[in-house]
């Protein structure tokens, strides 16, 4: 008969057969509703995870706050209380009075235990959201492992590390945005590159080589397939795959469309009257921009375990001029809310496998 109820030592037996210990540094990416019933739901979730590691470990979770519209146009702010969205078990560590939260516009981490003071403070310093001197380089510098609680690596913002470590072009807003972010009360500003959207990333595709090369371990928390990854072993892999090529982490035959069409509809809305994202099309690719149309060839996109070779997109929002992009570029565009529908300008493109400049 399977179980579907789990208690908070059924838990915390799961999370060490996984192989988290006791003085563990864990970040921790999560989905509660994957884990089944737990009675006290999420609060039962953290007290598990606190004690998994005991007194001498700390657990750290993303409580990101980035969105598709952040630009310096659309500057993210950030204050101490402001919700993340990335799921109800950050939510609940980031409210408990112990926890300490590091100060960043788009990518602040929640932490509790014995160096969540240390791997939260400073975040503000940084430039990039997960690069030098964030909480998300601080993890593996203390030998911490990165666990996915029913969560895969799709939301493995570590790899986000990695690009800004390797100075991936694709990864950053080519322009810096002048952000406010409260600091002891006191609002501070200052000017941050910001994640691009518009890349799509082949994150969940690297479980199997992390997971052959012993750097990563798959379980079961509760009934959530769960992997527990060792996060400087990580790093260090992912990184030497990038020096052989320069887009290992980008599914290099996709396009973003999802990126696309929310600029599109929020223009169209009158939410923005200007949305920037960083459009990556692969080498062989076209897109046209056309009033009511997208034309997009080249593309050996899956879909349903489909293969889409190319398609014609009708969109509600008229892009009032014809735009067409060629394949093996990032372009920075920008969306822009004119008389009579959108328009879609190139501010700035280079070539996929460019360096940023930062």
């Amino acid at each position: 008969m399977q179980k579907f109820e789990f208690t908070k030592e059924e838990i915390v037996q799961d999370l060490r057969k996984l192989g988290i210990e006791e003085g563990d540094t864990v970040l921790v990416h999560s989905s509660l509703s994957s884990i089944g019933y737990v009675p006290g739901g999420a609060e039962t979730v953290v007290d598990a995870l606190l004690k998994s590691v005991g007194e001498n470990g700390t657990i750290i979770a993303p409580t990101i706050t980035g969105q598709i519209f952040d630009s310096p146009e659309n500057p993210p702010n950030f204050s101490f209380d402001k919700p993340c969205w990335t799921g109800t078990i950050p939510e609940t560590l980031r409210k408990r009075k112990e926890a300490y939260r590091s100060k960043h516009p788009t990518h602040s981490v929640a932490a509790i235990g014995k160096f969540a003071k240390s791997i939260t403070e400073g975040h503000e310093n940084s430039k990039t959201p997960c690069g030098e001197g964030t909480p998300y380089l601080k993890v593996p510098d203390l030998g911490g492992k990165i666990l996915f609680l029913g969560a895969t690596l799709e939301s493995n913002t570590t790899f986000h590390s990695v690009e800004e470590l390797a100075r991936l072009y694709y990864h950053l807003q080519p322009e810096p945005s002048l952000c406010k972010v409260e600091v002891n009360r006191y609002q501070i500003e200052r000017r941050y590159f910001l994640h691009a959207y518009g890349t799509p990333r082949s994150f969940g595709e690297k479980e199997k080589e992390l997971v052959d090369n012993k750097i990563a371990k798959t379980g079961y928390v509760g009934r959530a397939r769960s992997i527990l990854v060792d996060a400087k072993a990580m790093i260090k892999f992912t990184l030497e795959k990038i020096k052989e090529n320069r887009l290992y982490l980008v599914k290099v035959d996709h396009v973003d469309l999802w990126s696309i069409s929310s600029s599109l509809r929020l223009i169209q809305e009158g939410k923005f009257n200007s949305i920037k994202i960083n459009l990556y099309v692969p080498k062989g690719a076209t897109i046209r921009f056309s009033g009511n149309n997208i034309s997009i060839k080249g593309i050996k996109m899956n879909m349903f375990n489909l293969n889409l070779l190319s398609c014609m997109l009708e969109v509600q929002a008229n892009v009032v001029n014809d735009l067409d992009l060629n394949g093996g570029y990032n372009y920075w565009l920008e969306f822009k809310k004119v008389e009579g529908g959108t328009r879609v300008d190139i501010l700035e493109f280079k070539d996929s496998a460019s360096f940023f400049n930062f």
